[in-house]
């Protein structure tokens, strides 16, 4: 047999081509259980917050909402997904997977504004996701990102609900409902006007407002709802406790729900004057407020009103993502809330 006299350069070419081969190999293996462009969120390492906790990670996605919710006995929930940006998006999944959380058991997208829902997409395509709470659109293109996270949705299998009051889960000595939009069949519902005419202000009146409740303590996540709505609902809640609320409008599930027990809250609209709330937040009272905001917005996010009204509880209770990063709450099994920033 002849032998092959093959030069150093020849040699040093064919290592190269083998090597190549198997860079590309390792990362198509690779790719079949982590996604490429998002391959560092997945290198590494945390633990979850105490099982007996409901804790809630307000993350610093600029001009935009993100929270991760840590919710009794194990379950997860992640409310909107930033604004769709790589770097927003890689840092959802990074911190989802520093929590190490693999399964998101409730989903929601407060509204079909991009700055909430732009990477929930992307989070549903790379997460397993039990349920999706969704805002109730007749047009799926009201926005190019809810379009894009519609179809996501749908293909995920997750069970979908529409966002609406009565809606929501409760177990243990914790629930979360939905105090607004009211009503995805109403002729007068929030839902019927942006359908009709999708300006901003009626996007943000059918934004989903949440509250959660844990250990006597309740939690109020205002999404990107208005003023008006905001209102609305303080004037309903003074008016059917001044009546016993014989219906139980203010219920879920035969648990009450007491605003005035109210710990958190989760201030609308980036803090901004379209979503200040005078009435509510003195009803509210809260102990701690967060604000999620980009810094150098161009909307003039926060406002010096929203933030006066709110300091008036504690100037220490108020945090900004944009002027000390991700916040944490914590509220414990006896109602006890605490809070810290930018890791601290």
């Amino acid at each position: 047999m002849k032998k092959l006299n093959l030069t150093k350069k020849a040699i040093s070419a064919i290592i190269s081509v083998v090597v190549a081969a198997a860079v590309v190999t390792a990362l198509l293996i690779i790719n079949i259980f982590y996604p490429l462009k998002y391959l560092t969120a997945y290198i590494v390492s945390g633990s979850r917050s105490p099982l007996n906790n409901l804790t809630f990670h307000f993350l610093d996605v600029g001009q935009a909402d993100c929270a991760i919710a840590e919710l009794p006995e194990g379950r997860t929930m992640l409310i909107d997904g930033g604004d769709g940006s790589y770097t927003s998006t890689l840092k959802i999944l990074t911190e989802l997977n520093r929590l190490d959380i693999d399964r998101i058991d409730y989903l929601v997208c407060t509204s079909v504004n991009g700055e909430h829902c732009g990477g929930l997409g992307e989070i549903i395509k790379n997460k397993e996701v039990g349920e999706i709470f969704y805002p109730y659109s007749t047009n799926s293109r009201i926005t190019a990102e809810f379009y894009q996270f519609t179809l996501a949705a749908e293909a995920s299998g997750a069970q979908l609900t529409i966002s609406r009051y009565g809606e929501g889960a409760a177990y243990g000595d914790f629930f979360f409902t939905f105090l607004a939009p009211s009503s995805d069949t109403g002729e007068n519902s929030e839902y019927a006007a942006m359908n009709s005419d999708p300006t901003a202000e009626n996007i943000g009146a059918a934004s989903a407002v949440m509250w959660f409740s844990y250990g006597g303590a309740g939690v109020l996540y205002a999404g990107d709802s208005t003023s008006e709505r905001l209102e609305l609902i303080a004037a309903e809640y003074e008016s059917m406790q001044s009546f016993g609320d014989p219906e139980g409008y203010f219920s879920f599930e035969g648990r009450k729900i007491d605003l005035t027990s109210c710990k958190v809250y989760k201030v609308a609209g980036h803090g901004g004057e379209g979503s200040r709330a005078t009435r509510l937040t003195e009803l509210l009272a809260p102990s701690i407020s967060v604000i999620s905001v980009g810094a150098e917005n161009a909307e003039g996010c926060p406002s010096l009103s929203v933030m006066a009204d709110l300091a008036a509880f504690g100037e220490d209770g108020l945090f900004i993502t944009m002027y000390g990063g991700d916040v944490t709450v914590s509220v414990t099994e006896q109602g006890e809330a605490t809070a810290a920033q930018g890791g601290k």
